[in-house]
């Protein structure tokens, strides 16, 4: 049986993790509420620019004219952005976006063509240096600082090289909100722009809906294409942010709970033991009084 001052060392040291667990899940639940915020302002923004391009798109206006539209026929270059945090103790939340990325990664090779990883955060970094994983360009993730402007930057550098055809295909590996307790991995494909299935509208309102563009169109969409990149990216680091300090206040949380279960325990040994020793005196001190008697 362990001594009692060995046990009682324990629960210090266990006290004093439990403190430091504690404080991050506070910290975390604070940056996570910050987020939350930021993202719920964001949205709107977001899925209004989406709903001018869906109405553009249902007018059949011709979209072959636009780049950012342009399918390559056999897209031979690929370009992952891949969005990990800076730091660990947040659970499974790095290993997932990482291992999604690989995977994807993987499959395009197979197919005999080359990727670039475009990775942001520490974590990912890391894990590709370690591995020996060539990355096209890397920098560490802005995390709860991110700005409208650095979003900006990066949609700018990646319509660029689309344009230009440096790459054929942008995808973007982050960690989707789904709700507000829920999020999961998920790789979208940013560029070319996808056209997606509309919804269902009464054939008799199509017929007899008429627009009138000011200026024209084309010049919509060349103003309106870059801006929906901006806006989407800027959502999927503010979504991968507000990700990570969720799984970072659970971990934390898991942990403290973890913490308290052991001290519980501990405290319970301790005691035994302490009891036993008193027992044990006792029992001396009886002995003792009996031989002289």
């Amino acid at each position: 049986m362990a001594k009692q001052r060995d046990i009682k060392n324990r629960i210090k040291s266990i006290s004093n993790t439990k403190k430091i667990t504690s404080t991050m899940e506070m910290v975390s639940t604070a940056k996570m509420k910050k987020m939350q915020s930021r993202l719920e302002m964001s949205k709107p923004y977001e899925l209004k620019v989406n709903e001018i391009i869906k109405n553009l798109l249902s007018t059949g206006v011709e979209t072959s004219n636009d780049p950012l539209f342009r399918e390559s026929r056999d897209p031979s270059r690929i370009l992952i952005l891949e969005i990990t945090g800076n730091r660990g103790l947040c659970g499974s939340f790095n290993t997932n976006i990482i291992n999604n990325t690989l995977k994807l990664k993987k499959e395009f090779e197979s197919d005999e063509k080359e990727v670039l990883l475009y990775t942001l955060g520490k974590k990912g970094i890391n894990y590709n240096n370690f591995a020996g994983i060539p990355m096209f360009k890397s920098a560490p993730n802005p995390e709860d600082k991110i700005s409208f402007e650095d979003a900006s930057k990066i949609s700018e550098e990646l319509r660029r090289m689309f344009v230009s055809g440096e790459v054929h295909e942008v995808y973007i590996s982050y960690t989707r909100v789904v709700t507000s307790s829920s999020q999961k991995p998920e790789i979208i494909k940013l560029i070319p722009i996808q056209k997606k299935e509309e919804e269902e509208i009464d054939a008799k309102l199509r017929i007899n809906t008429e627009y009138i563009f000011e200026p024209n169109p084309y010049r919509i969409f060349a103003y309106i294409l870059p801006l929906y990149l901006k806006v989407k990216i800027f959502t999927c680091f503010l979504e991968s942010s507000f990700s990570e300090q969720f799984a970072r206040r659970v971990a934390m949380k898991n942990a403290s709970d973890a913490s308290s279960e052991m001290i519980h325990d501990l405290t319970i040994s301790y005691n035994r033991v302490r009891q036993a020793k008193i027992t044990n005196e006792i029992a001396e001190i009886v002995g003792g009084a009996a031989a002289l008697e």
